[in-house]
C-alpha cells in the first residue's frame, strides 16, 4: 500500500530568528543531509517543499520499518549541533492505505496537525481506515512555545466574534471539574458577558472533589455568577440554534460533564492546554489547544486582557478563580511556568484577583493531609527515580486527593516520575502520573486508555482489580525501558 509523510521542523523560525545569515545556511544543510540520509536508509522517494517542511512517499513495509527504528530522525535531529539555545524538533504525519492518493495525503495532513498541537518532537502513522487507531512514536520533548501576543489577540477577536453571532454561551468542563476548570469557565461567562451575551456554565454538584466544594460555597456569596450555574437538565431546556458550547480544559467528548449536553451542540469552541489525543470532536468553529500554556486558565486570561480595560472589567472573584486555576496546574509556579505565566498573574493581581482568598480555596483539611501520608507510605520503587504507590482495596479516593499524593511523591529528592494507583468513584481504579519532565507519562497514560500533559496525566480504567492496574503500568513501564535500550 502506498505511503504518503509530511515533515515539519517545529521552532524553525525560532531558531534562525536571531541566527547569523551563514549559521542560517549551514542549518539548512545540515537539515536536508539528516533527512536525505534518512530517506536513504529507508528507500523512499522525498521532496523539499521549503525551508521547513518536506514530503515523501513510500510502501507501507518502509513505513514499517520506520517504526522499528522508532524513527530515529527524531533523535538524530534533536541531538544535532545547530548553534542555537535552541533544540530543533520535528514532527512528521504519516498515512497508508488502499484509498485514494487524494485521501492519504489528507490524512497525513491531519497526522502532521495532531502530531503538532499534541506539542511536536513526536509522529503519528494512521491508516486510511475509518475504525483505524492513530499510532503515536516520539512526544519525549515538552511543547514548543508557538503562543504569541499576536496569535492571542486573533483568538480573542475570533472568539469575540462567535459570542456576537449567537445569543447564548454554554461552558463546560471535564468531569469532577479541578480549579482549572472552573476558573477558565467562569473567565469564558465574563467574557460572554462583556459581550452582552447570556452565559451558562455547566457544573453536577454531586461530581465534585472536596477542595470544590469549599470553592462553589464560595462562589455562592457572588450572586451574579451563581446565577450562570446551571445543572443538565436546565441546559438542555435552554438550547437552541443560536446557542455555541465552549469545552475548557479538555477536548474529548467522553470526558464531558454531560454527554447528552454535548450531543446537543451543532458549535463548539475548544480552548485546552492538554496534547491532543485521538478522540476529538467533529468540525469544531475555534480551536486552541495550547500545550505549551500552563493551565486553561492561563489562556483565558490572556483572552481577557484584549478584552477589558480601566473602565471595563470583571468581576473580582473571576481573576481570584483564575489565578487559582494557574496556581493548581503550575503547582504554585513551580512546574510548566514561562514568563507568559507570570504575566498572566501579574494581570490578573491588577484586576483584583485576591491572593488570601486563592490561598484558602487551595487550603486542604487535615482528612485530605492524613489520606496523602497513607498513600505516601505504600510507595515504593519501580526504579531508584520513579515510584508508584497502590492504594488499599477497601479504600475510595478522590481525584484530587490522589493528584496531590502524585506531586508530593514527585517533590522528594532523586524522583523524577510518580504513579498513584487507587480506587475511585464509579467502581474505577484510577492512575494519577506526575513527571519532572525527562519522562514522558501522557504516553504511558494513552496507552492504557488516558492522556493528559507531558508532565501530568491520568487514566480510569473499569472492570479490573488494582493488582491488574498495576501490571499493565509495569507493562508500559518496561515498553518505556526497551526503548530507551
Amino acid at each position: 500500500m502506498t505511503a504518503i509523510g509530511i515533515i515539519s521542523l517545529d521552532n524553525y523560525d525560532d531558531i534562525i530568528d536571531r541566527m547569523d545569515d551563514k549559521y542560517v545556511s549551514a542549518l539548512n544543510t545540515l537539515i536536508t543531509t539528516m533527512i536525505s540520509d534518512w530517506a536513504n536508509d529507508n528507500h523512499i522517494f522525498y521532496k523539499r517543499i521549503n525551508s521547513e517542511r518536506y514530503f515523501f512517499v513510500a510502501k507501507e513495509a518502509d513505513v514499517d520499518r520506520m517504526k522499528e527504528h522508532q524513527f530515529v530522525l527524531l533523535k538524530q535531529v534533536k541531538e544535532a549541533e545547530i548553534n542555537s539555545e535552541f533544540v530543533l524538533t520535528l514532527s512528521m504525519g504519516i498515512a497508508y492505505g488502499d484509498a485514494e492518493i487524494e485521501k492519504i495525503g489528507e490524512i497525513a495532513q491531519n497526522n502532521l496537525d495532531l502530531a503538532q498541537a499534541r506539542g511536536g518532537d513526536q509522529v503519528v502513522v494512521k491508516d486510511t481506515d475509518p475504525n483505524a487507531k492513530p499510532q503515536f512514536f516520539g512526544g519525549n520533548t515538552d511543547g514548543t512555545i508557538r503562543r504569541t501576543r499576536t496569535r492571542s489577540r486573533a483568538m480573542s477577536l475570533a472568539l469575540k466574534k462567535i459570542f456576537l453571532e449567537n445569543q447564548k454561551v454554554f461552558i463546560m468542563g471535564h468531569r469532577f471539574p479541578d480549579m482549572d476548570a472552573v476558573g477558565a469557565a467562569f473567565g469564558i461567562a465574563g467574557l460572554a458577558k462583556l459581550a452582552n451575551r447570556e452565559a451558562y456554565v455547566l457544573l453536577n454538584r454531586e461530581e465534585v472533589n472536596p477542595d470544590m466544594t469549599r470553592c462553589l460555597s464560595e462562589l455562592d456569596k457572588y450572586t451574579e455568577l451563581s446565577e450562570m450555574v446551571i445543572t443538565e437538565k436546565e441546559a438542555l431546556q435552554k438550547i437552541d440554534h443560536r446557542s455555541v458550547l465552549v469545552m475548557v480544559d479538555y477536548h474529548k467528548p467522553s470526558l464531558s460533564i454531560s454527554q447528552t449536553v454535548y450531543d446537543a451542540f451543532e458549535k463548539i469552541i475548544i480552548i485546552d492546554h492538554h496534547r491532543r489525543g485521538d478522540e476529538f470532536p467533529n468540525k469544531p468553529l475555534l480551536t486552541y489547544i495550547e500545550t505549551s500554556a500552563s493551565s486553561a486558565s492561563e489562556l483565558v486570561s490572556e483572552f481577557i486582557q484584549f478584552q477589558t480595560n480601566r473602565k471595563i472589567r470583571l468581576p473580582k472573584f473571576v481573576p481570584t478563580l483564575l489565578l487559582a486555576g494557574i496556581y493548581v496546574d503550575t503547582k504554585s509556579f513551580a512546574v510548566r511556568t514561562t514568563g507568559k505565566t507570570f504575566d498572566m498573574a501579574s494581570f490578573l493581581k491588577t484586576q483584583g484577583a485576591d491572593i488570601a482568598l486563592v490561598q484558602y480555596l487551595l487550603s486542604s483539611d487535615l482528612d485530605s493531609y492524613l489520606s496523602i501520608s497513607r498513600l505516601v507510605a505504600r510507595s515504593d520503587y519501580y526504579r531508584k527515580d520513579i515510584v508508584v504507590s497502590v492504594a488499599d482495596e477497601r479504600e475510595v479516593y478522590d481525584g484530587v486527593t490522589v493528584a496531590k499524593t502524585a506531586d508530593t511523591l514527585l517533590s522528594l529528592n532523586g524522583i523524577h516520575a510518580s504513579f498513584v494507583i487507587t480506587k475511585q468513584a464509579g467502581d474505577v481504579i484510577g492512575i494519577s502520573a506526575r513527571s519532572s519532565g525527562t519522562i514522558n507519562v501522557q504516553t504511558i497514560m494513552e496507552a492504557l486508555g488516558g492522556g493528559g500533559h507531558f508532565t501530568n496525566a491520568a487514566t480510569q480504567i473499569k472492570g479490573k482489580t488494582l493488582d491488574e492496574v498495576q501490571q499493565e503500568l509495569f507493562q508500559e513501564l518496561d515498553k518505556l525501558e526497551r526503548t530507551k535500550e
